[in-house]
């Protein structure tokens, strides 16, 4: 069987030996739409859930906040971002009145050619833009404690606002069920200690912090964090393995964001009916394989489907290799069980913690065989995977035998694996 994996801007093809049971899944197909992107962006923007229309909710009001995602996710900007500014426009916003804030959490490097590849140049002109920087006590307001005690800071340009609209990319997520929605406010414009405290290791290890879940611990502080902040609205995008918008909704942040998800599972779900000797999988291309860091969440794709003697080959370009220093220290400070024990009974989150958690975790369990370039062969053992520069190689170095189930999940983490019962 012939299978092709996203890899970058491109593709990794590879042919499966004829005596295993392979098998290839993916999100399904969603309807094909007559119109374009933006007929759906403005469809969604002209039929608000839970709230008025953003041309509506934004009349009189004189300081409007974007706030938008940072270079790994991928938000579809050049479409979305003219059309955002048209209906504040309506509202009579003038530009001078809007900012723009990069939600980047506890990511770092985010520049004005990351913003200009996602946004064009015209829109940013005469745009104030703010990067979120979390460890910058200037950026950040004490908002006192959440119910769990995590201490809230937040963005004080967020939280001052008389609006605020954020536009996310709502795909699953390996620790938070789903990208966007709240997660763009914690962690995306929270300070450090707050987001450090959410991605604990007992939320983390919580069974409920997976893929396609929305019931979770580390969604209620965000969702919790986001009722901080005054007037909001949220529009949220759904793209296929294109990278095209395929569905968009608007409104309230908290139940559109729960409409767009429940829309999304009907779509990214898939049933395995036995668990599988071998899957291979990978991050969905770029922009989400950009670094090694990141290409945890499409190795975390099968974990609830494995059994105790599978493997796990994984794909990604990771074209600015590893880019997060702490995740490469800690992962490099002993055996995968040492580290998750360690993490296990410390007092207190470290930075990176829980990429490395969840990766130890699936190592203590399933070998990783990671595809990548030659040149990054050194840092993906450091990492305790093993390395493999094609996918044929991975899959002789994985010692496949006859009759063995081989999955292919090309999508990565735009499928949600569910085993059936």
């Amino acid at each position: 069987m012939d299978v092709s994996l996203p890899y970058g801007h491109s593709s990794l093809r590879a042919q499966i030996p004829e005596n295993v049971h392979a098998m290839i899944v993916a999100s399904k197909p969603w309807p094909v739409d007559s119109g374009s992107q933006q007929a759906i962006v403005k469809a969604a923007l002209e039929k608000a859930i839970g709230t008025p229309k953003l041309r509506h909710l934004a009349r009189n009001k004189r300081r409007v906040m974007i706030v938008t995602a940072d270079k790994t996710r991928g938000v579809p900007s050049r479409i979305t971002f003219p059309l955002i500014l048209k209906e504040l426009q309506a509202a009579g916003i003038r530009k001078s009145s809007v900012k723009l804030l990069v939600a980047t959490g506890l990511h770092k490097g985010e520049s004005i050619s990351d913003l200009e590849e996602r946004f064009g140049d015209e829109p940013l002109e005469g745009l104030e833009v703010i990067v979120h920087d979390s460890d910058d006590q200037g950026q950040l307001k004490p908002l006192g404690n959440l119910r769990t005690g995590t201490p809230l800071w937040l963005n004080s340009d967020v939280v001052d606002s008389d609006l605020v609209l954020v536009e996310s990319r709502i795909e699953p997520h390996f620790f938070a069920g789903f990208t966007g929605g709240s997660k763009m406010i914690l962690p995306g414009v929270a300070g450090t200690d707050t987001i450090l405290r959410n991605h604990s290791y007992r939320n983390i290890d919580d069974p409920r912090s997976r893929y396609g879940v929305l019931d979770n611990p580390i969604r209620a502080e965000a969702n919790e964090a986001l009722s901080h902040i005054g007037k909001a609205f949220a529009l949220n995008l759904v793209l296929d393995s294109e990278k095209r918008i395929v569905f968009a909704n608007s409104g309230d942040p908290l139940s559109s964001f729960t409409s767009a998800a429940n829309e999304l599972s009907r779509h990214s779900d898939v049933e395995i009916f036995e668990r599988p000797d071998l899957v291979l999988t990978s991050n969905g291309g770029y922009p989400l394989d950009r670094n090694l860091y990141q290409c945890v969440k499409g190795i975390a794709v099968p974990e609830q489907v494995v059994h105790k003697g599978s493997r796990i080959i994984m794909v990604g370009e990771c074209s600015d290799g590893i880019a997060h220093g702490a995740f490469a220290e800690l992962l490099h400070s002993g055996t995968v069980n040492e580290i998750y024990q360690r993490i296990r009974t410390a007092k207190a989150t470290v930075c990176d913690q829980w990429e490395v958690q969840i990766l130890c975790r699936i190592l203590t369990q399933t070998p990783v065989w990671f595809v990548t370039r030659n040149e990054l062969k050194n840092q993906v053992q450091a990492a305790h995977m093993q390395y493999a520069s094609t996918i044929e190689e991975a899959l002789d170095s994985a010692k496949l035998t006859r009759d063995e189930r081989i999955l292919a999940v090309p999508e990565g983490p735009s499928t949600t694996l569910k085993l059936a019962h």
